[in-house]
């Protein structure tokens, strides 16, 4: 009885802590209770670099390419990124990829004044470097886009749920098609 008194008394323990970490988190740092829920359902951005690599590793193309998500095909940038898909998938494919590293992400936001901010609250876009090693334990460095499914308003629209989605992938020395917005100090196109 008294091993059940305390297994009891430790779980409450650690309810209250979790509960004060949530509740320190929502009122101390930026994040939004949705931001929680994104991260408790793996809708962010470090998912959906997740599930492209994990479909490569696993040499599953029909699941890398339908983890990431093309533009409406009567859009400029729809042929363009389709050949990217393809071509980035197949290099991946090849490399054999036995590991990845995701870097911290470059937070965009995509509304009104669209650009580099420093977190992901108000952030409708997310730039991120991703280091993967092939076979031979070579590492290649890539940048995954991914971004919600519409431009993403943030505060002024109550932080709502976000659906991130991959939508472009490219070798780090090339440029951006889906997000042709680059930083490098300031906002500019390539």
């Amino acid at each position: 009885m008294k091993i059940f008194r305390i297994a009891l008394y430790s779980l409450m323990l650690l309810l209250v802590g979790l509960a004060g970490v949530i509740i320190g988190a929502l009122l101390l740092g930026d994040f939004s209770p949705n931001m929680l829920l994104e991260l408790a359902s793996g809708e962010t951005p470090q998912a959906k670099i997740t599930a492209y690599l994990q479909a490569i590793q696993a040499s599953r193309p029909g699941a890398a390419l339908a983890a990431w998500t093309l533009p409406a095909p009567n859009t400029e940038s729809f042929a363009e990124l389709t050949e990217r898909r393809d071509l980035v998938t197949d290099d991946l494919l090849a490399r054999q990829i036995i590991g990845f590293t995701i870097f911290e992400p470059e937070w965009w936001s995509t509304c009104c004044d669209p650009g580099v901010i420093r977190h992901a609250r108000n952030a409708g876009g997310a730039r991120v470097q991703v280091q993967v090693l092939d076979a031979q334990g070579q590492p290649w460095l890539y940048t995954f886009d991914v971004f919600t499914n519409e431009p993403y308003w943030g505060n002024a629209a109550g932080n709502p749920y976000r659906r991130w989605l991959l939508r472009d992938v490219y070798p780090l020395s090339e440029p951006p098609v889906y997000w042709k917005l680059v930083y490098t100090g300031e906002v500019h196109y390539p």
